[in-house]
């Protein structure tokens, strides 16, 4: 499967001087312990576009998958997301995105294996009938997606992914976790949709058309993740329940600094 592009470089900006960062700025994100075991607390220093942004995480102990510091991941997403969304204000541009809009729920939504994988744990974990009301709507979207070909290129990944995402979104195949033009999973959305801002209209996400106006971020941990959970190498939203069956479980094998330092050091 290919690799995709690393995350492009903080933009360089130089303040006259540095201030350091006080206590109240300090940014807590947190991930649950696994299995009711302990948990620790480290913290580090994010210098972009020339502040220091001092992030606390308290993280698993011992050995974990990637999946275990997912939450880290996605608070990381959010402070770039919500930092891009006041510059974007700022400069009097209104961010389009809001409750109630799903314009963007029918494009294809890249995860990294260990997003699949938590997915997965995440409709298990759903009580019925909602859990296979979702798994339905899985079933369906394959279903509508093997006959187009589309199935077999986005397992072998095989093309370029904007083509592929092309084509995706010509089969109108909604995000399984769409309810009502709403994200159902809101709080457990994938990295690459709390990355997803414009501040063009809602219409023209709804139809792929020229002149979408995306928000740059300062860092986009979506990009980092995939660069360093590529053992699998990336896949479409849809595929992760089948994903899940098909893979090995996920090896717990690492401290959940070290994969916070790899991730963390791709931005």
């Amino acid at each position: 499967m290919k690799r995709v592009p690393g995350a492009p470089a903080y933009a360089a900006r130089t303040p006259p001087q540095r201030v350091e960062p006080d206590e109240d700025a300090v940014v807590r994100l947190s991930a649950a312990p696994c299995d009711g075991g302990t948990t620790a607390t480290g913290r580090v220093v994010l210098e972009v576009g020339g502040e220091r942004i001092p992030v606390e995480m308290t993280v698993p102990a011992g050995s974990v998958a990637v999946e275990d510091v997912l939450p880290i991941l996605h608070g990381l997403s959010s402070l770039f997301a919500t930092r891009a969304t006041a510059r974007a204000e700022a400069d009097g541009r209104e961010i389009s995105c809001r409750a109630g809009c799903g314009a963007c729920c029918r494009q294809l939504v890249p995860v990294a294996p260990a997003e699949a994988r938590a997915l997965a744990r995440l409709v298990e974990a759903m009580p019925e009938p909602r859990r296979e009301r979702v798994r339905r709507r899985f079933d369906a979207a394959l279903d509508t997606l093997e006959p187009l070909g589309l199935m077999e290129r986005l397992d072998q990944n095989h093309d370029d992914r904007q083509v592929i995402a092309r084509d995706y979104f010509a089969a109108g195949v909604a995000c399984p976790f769409l309810e009502d033009e709403a994200c159902s999973i809101h709080a457990d959305r994938p990295l690459s949709c709390r990355e997803y801002l414009v501040t063009s209209p809602p219409d023209l996400c709804a139809a792929l058309a020229p002149g979408i106006e995306k928000v740059v971020l300062e860092a986009r941990p979506s990009l980092a993740l995939l660069n360093a959970d590529l053992r699998d190498g990336w896949l479409p939203l849809v595929l992760s329940l089948v994903q899940d069956a098909q893979a090995p479980p996920s090896p717990r094998d690492r401290p959940a600094a070290e994969i916070l330092k790899q991730v963390i050091g791709g931005l």
